[in-house]
């Protein structure tokens, strides 16, 4: 991501990333996952320093963040005299779930053929993540990007989602899908589904590269971003 954050900077743009806090962590699950990212991310950049924000979700993000935004919304908030708010959602290459779904759910009921779960150490792990993750990716970025992976929950996996908050009217026509075409983890035929089974209307949007653009064509994703970023401000 930090290629995608210093491209989304030269065009004016602040950056906050959040790490999941399943990862390498087996009695955590998703729904710890989308409360840290409201408590830690979320009410401090908009409730603590009243700034506009938008969402960009990748993959597993696009569960954790659709029930972790309640009631943040610009519009929401603009309605209730307050400050700072979520202009936009940018899911990319994302889960989109519906109230209730589990991630191995949304799967078909079983894990990826590269997903390995341990019940011993409670924790799913990846065979050939640059494949599935990176196949298009530069070395030694690929390299680099696979040393940075780490297990990740199995209760992250099997857990339900809460409510979720994407289908609030605050969202609408403030609502865009990045389509990864080639993606290996999630191929588009799943990407399409996510939003066709979603209920609501998504901008959708395509980029030529597998699952993670922000380290193969961060300008051309930096590009999107901020088109999206401008077209949810105008909104207002």
């Amino acid at each position: 991501m930090d290629l995608l954050s210093e491209q989304l900077k030269e065009a004016g743009f602040s950056t906050h990333s959040f790490g999941l806090i399943t990862v390498g962590q087996a009695q955590l699950t998703a729904q710890d996952d989308a409360a840290a990212f409201t408590t830690e991310v979320l009410l401090p950049l908009i409730e603590g320093d009243g700034k506009d924000i938008v969402l960009y979700l990748h993959s597993f993000a696009g569960f954790v963040g659709s029930a972790a935004i309640q009631g943040l919304s610009k519009a929401e908030r603009l309605a209730a005299g307050k400050h700072g708010g979520i202009l936009g959602l940018i899911y990319q290459s994302a889960f989109i779930p519906k109230v209730g779904d589990t991630m191995l759910q949304i799967l078909g009921g079983q894990y990826q053929h590269w997903q390995v779960p341990d019940t011993e150490t409670g924790l799913l792990n990846i065979i050939d993540p640059k494949e599935i993750f990176y196949a298009d990716v530069m070395e030694p970025l690929a390299t680099e990007a696979v040393n940075q992976l780490r297990p990740q929950s199995l209760l992250s996996m099997t857990s339900a989602s809460g409510e979720v908050f994407y289908g609030s009217a605050a969202y609408d026509k403030r609502r865009t899908y990045i389509r990864s075409n080639n993606d290996q983890a999630l191929p588009p035929i799943a990407q399409d589904a996510f939003v066709a089974e979603s209920g609501v209307d998504w901008n959708v949007q395509n980029i030529d590269t597998g699952h993670s653009p922000f380290s193969n064509e961060p300008r051309k994703l930096a590009e999107i971003v901020v088109s999206n970023v401008k077209a949810f401000i105008e909104t207002y």
